[in-house]
């Protein structure tokens, strides 16, 4: 045993007065094969010297020397070089004196009469001395380690196999607001995540095991209980067996950087909004004209309500899903990713191409069957094709014929490595074919730039394209283009296929009722409180109601334990109705609330204020009401 740290020769200082006893340490220690070089001293000053200007391996000593003695050199040792190991050689050193010098710092004592055990104390001394640098070396590594993590932008924190935090950077106290004395040994899907968002951290867990890693974004919350928006990069450690021993999560807060993407996004959907709005008035005034002329023709009409009534829902529906659409893709609705079916997208988009665009324009809508689903946000996407549809009506200004269509496809390693943003795996490929002018093969270079527009001032900011390759690329696809001046231009957008899809359990066709709960019903508009309560009232509930949050507020705090649910419109005057649920709350915390609105931006909103167990989106039908009512009142 060598301490393997040491250059050799190692350096020995030896503090001896008998010049016989010098050479026989010399003699033994290379009879062993160990490489020393010696430095004899007999002094107190020279020890000292040495000690001073030079540093030494190991220090050997005699116990006893003229007008100096080896506890004084031990002392003088340990202050001027403490971690040199000290080993005394001396025949007249007592056990008293020898268990007084181990307490001092000695690591060992021989005696002179019994030196066949000093070589293996000299080994045994250096094997310990270069364990306990190495074991220093170490420390300090983890420790400018440690300072490292905690000088990270990024949080950084390591859970157990049970999923209870371990380690929490200082970078993950300033993201979330929790020191590290308070999350760790606590689960983290409770420190960080809501009811909502569990069971989506436990699926992103069992997919970490099954494949070691996972990378995406995910929304969390904070100390203040608001909600933020992080990117995740998790990695399943294993031990020295291959068993799963924790997961190393290093996060990094996007909740600004989403803001501002919204937000450029948005400027960028109102320039295809005007595109929208001239036609979906015009086909909103006719979904509009059965619903008039029913309701008088209902007046003067003995018979044939029921087709009457039946024109009049259909032409309701059409309105609504109008107005739902210009306000989703106006305000952006939900921004978190969803599964998503192409087929029902792409024909609604052909619909509304077909109804707005000019008669001279032909719309053809071509989607496969059977397609594969996609995950996305679909204001996003939708985004990306009225944008590609708005770009291929600009091209034919004197007609033409414009096709969508979307098929799946598998690309293997050949197909993907022509393509930079690619991978090999499946794919839903969407297309946006038009007959029009083309694109010079100068500019199908640029087209993607931002600001880069071929159209004339006034009528592009050229945002479109380069708008639309940023949202592909964050579904993780790519967009391809192919154009012949004269010929036409086709676009193709390649989404990755959620292939093993969960089926959706089929509704049940006999709608849920109550069993005798009470509901506060909570909106400003009268017809619709009258129409809530006369259906909730129809299927067995107990229905309470109020105009404003102020009213609501009265009311609970009479029949506070009589009322288990309430249904609050959130765009409400003077009080909102995020500030009517708080209030609602404070009255009584157990209370269930499901909030009403015409987007579900609203909801996200209102969860970051306060926790909704639901949410039903305007305009709603008789089932979806009794629906999520039903199940927040089953809840445990």
């Amino acid at each position: 045993m060598v301490n393997e740290t040491v250059k050799l020769p190692i350096q020995v200082l030896h503090l001896e007065d008998n010049e016989i006893d010098r050479i026989l340490v010399q003699d033994m220690v290379q009879a062993d094969g160990l490489d020393c070089k010696f430095v004899a001293v007999q002094t107190r000053a020279n020890f000292e010297s040495e000690l001073k200007h030079q540093k030494y391996d190991l220090i050997i000593s005699d116990y006893t020397l003229p007008g100096f003695d080896g506890l004084s050199g031990l002392a003088m040792a340990h202050m001027l070089s403490p971690k040199t190991p000290f080993i005394f050689f001396s025949g007249t050193i007592g056990e008293e004196f020898a268990i007084k010098s181990l307490k001092m710092g000695a690591v060992d004592y021989v005696l002179k009469q019994r030196p066949n055990r000093l070589v293996p104390a000299i080994r045994q001394a250096l094997h310990n001395a270069a364990k306990y640098t190495l074991l220093q070396q170490t420390e300090q590594r983890n420790r400018e380690q440690a300072a490292l993590l905690d000088r990270a932008t990024d949080a950084i924190l390591v859970c157990d196999a049970n999923n209870h935090v371990v380690y929490w950077n200082q970078s993950a106290e300033r993201i979330y607001g929790w020191t590290a004395d308070e999350v760790v040994g606590k689960d983290i899907i409770q420190v960080l995540f809501r009811e909502k968002s569990r069971q989506q951290f436990q699926e992103i867990a069992k997919s970490i095991e099954e494949r070691g890693e996972w990378s995406g974004e995910l929304q969390e919350f904070n100390k203040d209980n608001k909600a933020i928006i992080v990117e995740v990069r998790a990695t399943l450690i294993s031990d020295e067996k291959g068993q799963p021993k924790s997961l190393l999560f290093i996060n990094t807060d996007i909740t600004e950087h989403k803001r501002l993407e919204e937000q450029f996004l948005r400027s960028q959907r109102l320039e295809s909004l005007g595109v929208l709005i001239s036609g979906i008035a015009h086909d909103l005034n006719n979904a509009l004209v059965p619903i008039f002329l029913g309701i008088d023709m209902l007046r003067t009409s003995g018979g044939g309500a029921e087709n009457i009534l039946k024109t009049m829902e259909a032409s309701a529906k059409r309105g609504a899903d109008m107005i739902r659409h210009v306000l989703a893709f106006a305000h952006g609705g939900d921004t978190r990713k969803t599964l998503i079916q192409v087929e029902p997208l792409v024909k609604e988009l052909g619909k509304i191409v077909t109804d707005i665009f000019p008669k001279n324009i032909q719309c053809e809508v071509k989607p496969a069957k059977e397609l594969w689903p996609v995950s996305g946000i679909t204001t996003q996407l939708w985004q990306v094709l009225m944008n590609l549809c708005v770009n291929a009506r600009d091209a034919m200004p004197n007609g033409g014929t414009l096709m969508l269509a979307a098929e799946n496809v598998c690309l293997n390693n050949t197909v993907a490595a022509l393509h930079p943003d690619a991978k090999p795996g499946n794919y839903v490929c969407v297309s946006v074919t038009d007959t029009g002018t083309g694109i010079p093969a100068e500019q199908l270079g640029n087209i993607f730039q931002p600001f880069f527009t071929t159209k004339p001032p006034g009528k592009g900011t050229g945002l479109g394209l380069s708008t639309s390759l940023t949202i592909i690329k964050n579904h993780g696809g790519f967009l391809t283009v192919r154009s012949k001046v004269g010929q036409g231009t086709e676009f193709k957008i390649h989404l990755p296929a959620v292939v093993k899809a969960t089926p959706q359990p089929p509704l049940e066709s006999t709608l849920p009722a109550g069993n005798g709960e009470t509901i506060l019903v909570v909106d400003d508009e009268a017809i619709v409180l009258v129409i809530i309560r006369t259906i909730l009232e129809n299927y067995g509930y107990r229905v309470l109601t109020a105009v404003n949050g102020l009213e609501a507020i009265t009311c609970l705090s009479e029949k506070r334990e009589a009322v288990d649910l309430a249904i609050i419109d959130l765009a409400m005057p003077m009080m909102d109705g995020c500030a009517t649920a708080l209030a609602l709350r404070r009255i009584k915390p157990e209370i269930k609330i499901i909030t009403t609105g015409e987007l579900v931006k609203q909801a996200e909103e209102a969860e970051a204020r306060i926790e909704i167990n639901g949410f039903i989106s305007k305009p709603f039908t008789v089932e979806k009401l009794l629906t999520v009512t039903h199940e927040i009142l089953t809840q445990s």
